[in-house]
């Protein structure tokens, strides 16, 4: 979606408010299968433009500790200036979004907030105990009877010293 921002550089026009739902491409597709909505708006400054709002919306999530799909509300703040001083060239090394032909491309912008919100590692709820490493099970829905008898090689040479006789 193409936002057109030629009217706040005239004199009538002090904001353009939109609250809208967007529905992404590619991978974001798959992980915000319902899309987002995004509620902003947009107010002029000297040579271009700030627009300053939220995108919501529900993100399909695989926890990183058990493997099991989850779904997780999202919300990400939106706060960025666009200027006709900035080349578009210019825009990877720039505080500043160039607004070019008075035009903010508003999917580009959501894509580029929602990757910078993704998690490293989601987690389905704080207390997840995971996958076991022996077995695989799911610790979260059942009990499993392994042990992990491995030593850390770090602390080895401890393990050795409290199997002496002796020792405490």
């Amino acid at each position: 979606m193409k936002l057109s921002v030629e009217r706040l550089f005239g004199r009538d026009v002090d904001v353009i408010e939109f609250d809208q739902r967007l529905h992404l491409r590619d991978e974001l597709a798959d992980r915000y299968p319902e899309g987002v909505r995004i509620a902003a708006a947009v107010r002029p400054m000297e040579h271009g433009v700030y627009i300053e709002g939220v995108v919501e919306g529900k993100e399909v999530e695989t926890c990183a500790r058990c493997l099991e799909p989850f779904v997780r509300d999202a919300r990400v703040d939106i706060a960025e200036a666009f200027s006709e001083d900035v080349p578009a060239a210019d825009a990877p090394f720039s505080d500043v979004a160039p607004l070019v032909g008075r035009e903010i491309d508003v999917n580009e912008l959501v894509e580029q907030l929602l990757e910078v919100d993704e998690p490293i590692a989601a987690v389905c709820e704080q207390g997840c105990r995971g996958i076991c490493p022996m077995c695989g099970a799911n610790r979260n829905r059942e009990q499993c009877e392994c042990r992990d008898t491995r030593i850390d090689e770090r602390l080895a040479g401890l393990a050795k010293f409290m199997q002496e006789p002796g020792a405490k």
